[in-house]
């Protein structure tokens, strides 16, 4: 089984990173396999430029790192995300991740009609967020 963390949190001894530790010990425990997106450490760019906005809508990727993340996605059977809420919301490198990363046709479609969104991540068994207040 091959499981995909997407953390954000840019301090190392921050309770999520504790939350990362010890979710990556027991899923090597149990035999999953590992890959993390950390994207403090990746510089991950949050923002969609006109360019990302154009390729949305055609639903193609143009930044590298959004296509490697696209890549990685495709491979996992669990998806993990891990990230503080501040001022009630995530944080912004998260939110991007969500909106550049996880687009039209790797994470889910619209429906013909347009009424309401189909899910394409159909492989994937468990999906879990954790979050804190911190």
């Amino acid at each position: 089984m091959r499981t995909v963390i997407v953390f954000n949190h840019p301090y190392p001894e921050s309770y999520c990173n504790a939350i990362l530790e010890s979710i990556t010990k027991e899923l090597q425990k149990s035999g999953q396999e590992i890959d993390l997106i950390h994207l403090d450490q990746n510089n991950f760019n949050p923002r969609m430029t006109s360019e990302d906005l154009k390729a949305f809508v055609e639903h193609k990727a143009v930044d590298p790192l959004v296509l490697d993340y696209h890549a990685r996605l495709k491979k996992a059977e669990h998806l993990v995300f891990i990230f503080p809420i501040w001022w009630d919301i995530m944080p912004a490198a998260t939110k991007g991740f969500v909106d550049r990363v996880l687009s039209p046709v790797l994470a889910y479609d619209h429906h013909p009609r347009g009424l309401w969104i189909n899910s394409v991540i159909k492989k994937s068994k468990n999906n879990y967020s954790y979050h804190y207040n911190e």
